[in-house]
C-alpha cells in the first residue's frame, strides 16, 4: 500500500493485451467506483475516461480518452493506468465500436491474434 492510501491488487490475465504502449496518462488515477460493484473485475483494454482535476478514472462507452492498461478488481482506492498511445490486440479486449475508436486516434487496434 502506498503512502497515499492506494491499494494495488494483482489480477492475473491470461493474454497479452497490448503489443506496444507508447504513452499512459501521467500520474495515474484512482478508480471512480460510483455505480460499480466492489469485487467485480474490469478487464484490460476497457474504454476509460479520466478527470485531471479530481484524478478519478472510470469506464466510459461514450467519450473515452484511452484504454485500461491492466485488469483491476473494483475496490476503494484502486489505482489504474490509462493507455493514451500504443497498439492493442483488438480481438483480446471488450468490443469497441468504430465511433469510440475514432475518439482514440493515437491507439492502433491491431487485428492480429
Amino acid at each position: 500500500m502506498s503512502k497515499l492510501g492506494f491499494k494495488r491488487k494483482d489480477v492475473t490475465g491470461d493474454k497479452t493485451i497490448f503489443a506496444h504502449v507508447l504513452e499512459t496518462a501521467l500520474g495515474g488515477f484512482a478508480l471512480d467506483v460510483t455505480g460499480l460493484t466492489k469485487g467485480d473485475k474490469i478487464v484490460a483494454g476497457t474504454a476509460f475516461t479520466f478527470d485531471e482535476a479530481t484524478r478519478l478514472a472510470k469506464p466510459d462507452q461514450t467519450a473515452p480518452k484511452g484504454l485500461l492498461y491492466e485488469d483491476v478488481t473494483i475496490d476503494d482506492n484502486t489505482s489504474v493506468d490509462i493507455v493514451l498511445r500504443g497498439t492493442v490486440y483488438q480481438r483480446r479486449i471488450p468490443a469497441i465500436s468504430d465511433d469510440l475508436k475514432a475518439l482514440m486516434p493515437q491507439i492502433i487496434f491491431s487485428q492480429s491474434k
